[in-house]
């Protein structure tokens, strides 16, 4: 019998894995060590957006969140992927738009 962690946990395990990778990436370099960022801090805010986008897409019950690709750009939001109905796709839109600094959704999300 196995057990899944629940889907918050996964998105926070995979921000963790994120980041520790980020932040060993400068180690195995041979050129001399910046105070430059690794990450823009606008690349951090658009991944930062689009993994809330993503838990809260995963936190709605009547949303198979696993079939749908979130990114965003500059607080506008692209979701992709495959839903089963109508009426998912437009929840996966309006729960995407409800996320604080969500300023545009742009919703290709295809019914099955």
């Amino acid at each position: 019998m196995s057990h899944k962690a629940p889907p918050i946990i996964r998105v926070i395990s995979y921000l963790l894995i994120l980041c520790a990778l980020s932040g060993c990436a400068g180690l195995f370099s041979h050129e001399p060590f910046t105070h430059e960022p690794l990450i823009k801090k606008e690349d951090q805010e658009d991944l930062t957006l689009a993994m809330q986008v993503k838990a809260k897409l995963i936190e709605t019950k009547e949303l198979s969140a696993a079939a749908i690709h979130v990114e965003a750009s500059n607080e506008v939001v692209i979701l992709s992927g495959f839903v089963e109905t109508e009426s998912q796709r437009k929840l996966a839109g309006s729960v995407a738009e409800k996320v604080p600094n969500v300023k545009q959704v742009d919703n290709k999300i295809k019914v099955k």
